[in-house]
């Protein structure tokens, strides 16, 4: 049980760190979702051009092919996000899904060993990490339509997904407090 409410503890403040991360960012996306995109897009854009014109340096100074390769490759990826935001709204869907069903799983495990304990509260943070999975593989199979469009639902869903994580991490939390009487 001490291996089960330390890993809660990790669990309990890595979630609410990124929960409330995840929810400014869905509000965000949901009440300007054209500049966070273009916002996101020029940071990553930036991210990956830089090191694209690294490597074209280095590829003048030493002739290694490698380079000029590495260098083009980054340097047109990077062009093509700070340019062209519509491409990161068509990844970040699928990525941040991926993200979700992963950690609603996390959660859903947790929750399992908690219902093995006979607790209680087990019940609510099973069905709560299951709609974590969900609102990811909801994310990951229908992509949606339009830049606009998919930014506001992805903002609905993050703000979903913190608020179920939130209440999740708590109840789990609050169901080892219960059970071991410390935390």
């Amino acid at each position: 049980m001490n291996h089960l409410k330390n890993e809660i503890r990790k669990i309990y403040a890595t979630s609410l760190i990124t929960s409330i991360i995840m929810l400014i960012l869905g509000i965000l996306l949901l009440s300007k979702p054209d500049f966070i995109i273009s916002l996101v897009s020029a940071i990553v854009g930036v991210m990956i051009l830089i090191p694209g014109i690294v490597s074209l340096v280095d590829y003048f100074k030493t002739k290694y092919q490698a380079n000029l390769l590495i260098g083009v490759i980054l340097s047109i990826l990077g062009v093509l996000f700070i340019f062209n935001a519509k491409f990161i709204s068509s990844i970040l869907p699928f990525a941040l899904g991926i993200y979700f069903v992963m950690n609603g799983i996390q959660k859903l495990q947790y929750a399992i060993e908690l219902r093995h304990h006979q607790i209680v509260q087990s019940i609510s943070t099973i069905i709560t990490s299951i709609f974590i999975v969900l609102c990811g593989i909801l994310m990951i199979v229908n992509p949606f339509g339009g830049a606009l469009a998919i930014t506001q639902i992805l903002g609905i869903f993050m703000i979903l997904y913190s608020l179920l994580n939130i209440y999740n991490a708590t109840s789990i939390r609050r169901a080892i407090k219960n059970v071991s009487g410390e935390f």
